[in-house]
């Protein structure tokens, strides 16, 4: 049977999660294989799982199970299956857009009998690779993720009986395989079937090799079983299914009676230890310790004596010959119709899906960011987060590659982020150039995953800002277009920082590459858009779109305009950016002595972390910032607190109850933070530099003054300050503006426009 009409049965077990089940059959929706039927097999439900299906009708085939046991659910949807393969999904998952194309593909092969991809937890309080490429011995011992086929591999001689296995999540099968073996052991109630089908298969001779890719993104609900995130849960479950395993497998694979007594008192001993460890923590009350430890105690005893004295109790022995893998077409319910309407992106986690009118199928992206909430906060990670939030809204599917310390997927703010380390390092002929070797090697793994999201999700096209040139790989190797947002550019940092390193000069060299190459350029101010051509030289061909910022405007009740008919007694004056002399932060220390001499109450608040290492300041000065201005302003010094870095609720915090916002920056390719204080209705302090008097009216919503001018930095603060119906005024302007003109969903319609001329171009070139 070819791979294009191979019929896949795809099996969902629940019982009380409506809201995750609804969610998992809207996101399959998506899926870019046609040819699959999907059985939800419902148990002894509480919930409103039965009136979530009615939506459904005649397109789902739903089977009931008496009992709250997933093999038992297992084996009835296995025996009502019409597909020549079943591939088995958890009801709180959602699958790659090529989950079932990868399953087809692999089957195509008639000498495979088993598979399944990696299963990523993509909530964001406990993001973790649950599965890849696993193994299991026969006693239960697992390997959950490896890096490739070689990696982690069990110890030469160990005596171990050792498989591939595939988790409950994401496994697909022959179904005539698993009925040869009898379908579910139906003593495993909760855990450890899919890793006893594993072992018996190979016992059995057959053929299993899971797969890096087709990925299942897991959102963990809670069930009768365990209560997701937190500690509590019937683990003496486990324990017994474990026991039973043990005893069962190793039997089976000629273990030895004293390796599976030892194998049970560490499996016991694990758990016994683990509940005192939470126990202390804080986690468990004494008596609830105390239980869970007298359950984990009848549990294995439980387990032990059944794999001991029970027969398996299986599947295959009530069906005949003919039942066997036979395709049954007249059974055979197509879950997609053949006239589908537009679906716009789910949230995995909710279930949220925005109401919009679609004229067109959603787009599926991938952009590019280092730095990235809710971990790092920095301009282009920041820009790059609300792009991703009002892609979303407009029903597109977006996916996030950024820097993180081990490798990792988390849905947040409309996106599925994908934080992955740099572990090349290739080019070891440039070591001696540090920025440049992580940058070349940084956009490498980028590229990587790049791939990889193409061969899942079928992303079209990759969006990356030129800083740190990330999608240079991608953008040279023509796998997808390419979209380029330029921000300040490394020349540009170079001459304000006066630095000569030949690592950053090599950099701007790439970011003149990536320019050039780009499908379609979108600059966030005319003021970038003339330093493309400037700096980059930009070529007469180039495609390009102005797409301003845009922030989610907060909440009417959270607007704080200043109060004239009861102004406060200390004004405060806000700056907020890293401290560097680009950010004009010299300039802001030479005005405030002068502002402070004509309004002894105004107190400045600086909010931001240190740059002074990176930009040669500490190299001229031997000090930071902060000490710099203590040693050489100290008069003034009880009227101005640094705070560093601060927390994005801080932030907020801080917006909200300043009186007037200054960041004085010699140069800003757009200026975010003035929009982030405008939100709040503060009236704003800039320079006539770069693209911030495109983001400023001056006289309207605040003031600029020429970049590095203390002096007249200082008296436009005085001015302001001295005149509460200008604070007032300005700021209520300053929120208009940004209501009119630069929401994050305004901005994201900007990108939508450019994304499709960009791909409409690519399907008319073919």
């Amino acid at each position: 049977m070819s791979t294009a009409n191979l019929a896949i049965s795809v099996i969902v077990n629940t019982t009380d999660r409506a809201q995750a089940l609804d969610t998992l059959l809207r996101s399959l929706y998506h899926q870019s294989y046609r040819n699959f039927e999907v059985i939800v097999v419902v148990g002894p439900t509480r919930d409103h799982t039965l009136d979530v299906l009615m939506g459904y009708a005649g397109r789902v085939r739903v089977e009931r199970c008496p009992a709250p046991n997933l093999s038992v659910s297992r084996n009835i949807g296995l025996a009502a299956a019409a597909g020549e393969i079943v591939a088995f999904l958890d009801d709180d998952a959602v699958p790659c857009r090529t989950w079932l194309a990868q399953l087809a593909a692999r089957f195509a092969d008639p000498a495979l009998d088993a598979t399944g991809g990696s299963v990523f937890l993509v909530h964001p309080n406990r993001p973790m690779i649950q599965t890849r490429l696993a193994l299991t011995s026969a006693l239960a011992e697992q390997v959950d993720a490896r890096n490739n086929v070689l990696a982690d591999l069990p110890p030469a001689g160990d005596g171990r009986f050792w498989t591939a296995r595939m988790m409950g999540a994401n496994m697909a099968y022959r179904k005539s395989v698993l009925l040869d073996i009898g379908g579910f052991d139906e003593f495993y109630e909760w855990v450890f079937d899919d890793t006893d089908i594993a072992v018996r298969l190979a016992l059995s001779g057959k053929s299993i090799d899971p797969m890096d890719d087709a990925w299942v993104y897991h959102v963990p609900a809670s069930s009768r079983n365990r209560v997701a995130y937190t500690p509590l849960g019937r683990w003496w479950v486990q324990t017994k299914a474990a026991a039973y395993f043990a005893v069962k497998n190793g039997r089976s694979t000629g273990e030895s009676e004293h390796a599976i007594v030892l194998r049970i008192l560490h499996l016991f001993h694990g758990h016994w230890k683990w509940l005192g460890e939470m126990q202390r923590a804080g986690q468990l009350t004494f008596r609830q310790m105390a239980v869970m430890r007298g359950r984990e105690l009848v549990a294995a005893t439980q387990g032990t004596l059944a794999g001991l004295a029970r027969p398996r109790r299986l599947l295959a022995a009530a069906l005949s010959p003919e039942d066997r893998g036979a395709t049954r077409d007249t059974d055979f319910v197509p879950f997609l119709p053949d006239k589908i309407g537009l679906c716009g992106a789910v949230d995995p986690i909710t279930g949220r899906q925005p109401v919009v009118t679609m004229p067109e199928p959603p787009l599926r992206v991938c952009l590019l960011s280092g730095a990235y909430p809710p971990t790092a906060y920095e301009g282009v990670g920041r820009h790059t987060n609300l792009m991703a939030r009002g892609l979303f809204e407009l029903g597109h599917i977006v996916h996030v590659i950024a820097r993180g310390e081990s490798e990792q997927v988390v849905f947040y703010d409309g996106a599925y982020v994908h934080r992955i380390p740099t572990s090349l390092t290739r080019y070891g002929r440039y070591q001696r150039l540090p920025h440049l070797y992580h940058t070349l090697n940084r956009a490498h793994v980028v590229h990587e995953r790049v791939r990889q999201l193409v061969r899942n999700d079928g992303i079209q096209l990759v969006d990356s800002p030129v800083w740190q040139v990330e999608g240079i790989v991608t953008e040279r190797s023509r796998l997808l277009p390419v979209v380029v947002r330029p921000q300040t550019a490394t020349r540009q940092v170079m001459h304000f920082q006066r630095e000569n390193d030949e690592g950053m000069r090599l950099i701007g060299e790439l970011e003149v590459e990536l320019v050039a190459g780009a499908a379609y350029l979108a600059p966030n101010s005319l003021a970038t858009l003339q330093a493309l051509r400037e700096v980059y030289g930009l070529p007469a061909s180039a495609r390009f779109q102005v797409v301003p910022h845009g922030i989610e405007p907060v909440p009417d009740e959270c607007v704080r305009p200043f109060d004239v008919a009861a102004p406060p007694a200390t004004l405060t004056v806000l700056y907020v950016g890293r401290l560097e002399q680009r950010k004009g932060i010299l300039d802001l220390f030479g005005a405030i002595p002068a502002v402070l001499a004509h309004v002894p109450d105004a107190r400045f608040v600086i909010a931001g972390a240190d740059n002074s290492l990176s930009d040669g300041f500490q190299a001229r000065h031997g000090m930071d910032y902060p000490t710099y201005f203590a040693k050489h302003y100290a008069a003034v010094m009880p009227a101005v607190t640094f705070l560093g870095a601060v927390s994005e609720e801080m932030l907020n915090t801080l917006y909200q109850t300043c009186d007037l916002f200054v960041a004085p920056s010699l140069y800003e390719s757009f200026g975010l933070i003035y929009l982030e204080a405008m939100n709040y209705a503060k009236p704003v302090i800039g320079c006539q530099a770069g693209g911030i008097p495109e983001v400023v009216e001056e006289g309207v919503t605040g003031r600029l003054v020429e970049p590095a001018a203390s002096l007249a930095l200082a008296e436009t603060i005085v001015e302001l300050l001295s005149s509460p119906a200008q604070l007032r005024e300005m700021g209520l302007a300053g929120r208009r503006r940004l209501l009119d003109h630069f929401t994050y969903v305004q901005m994201a319609r900007g990108f939508e426009a450019i994304y499709r001329a960009v791909l409409g171009s690519a399907s008319g070139g073919n």
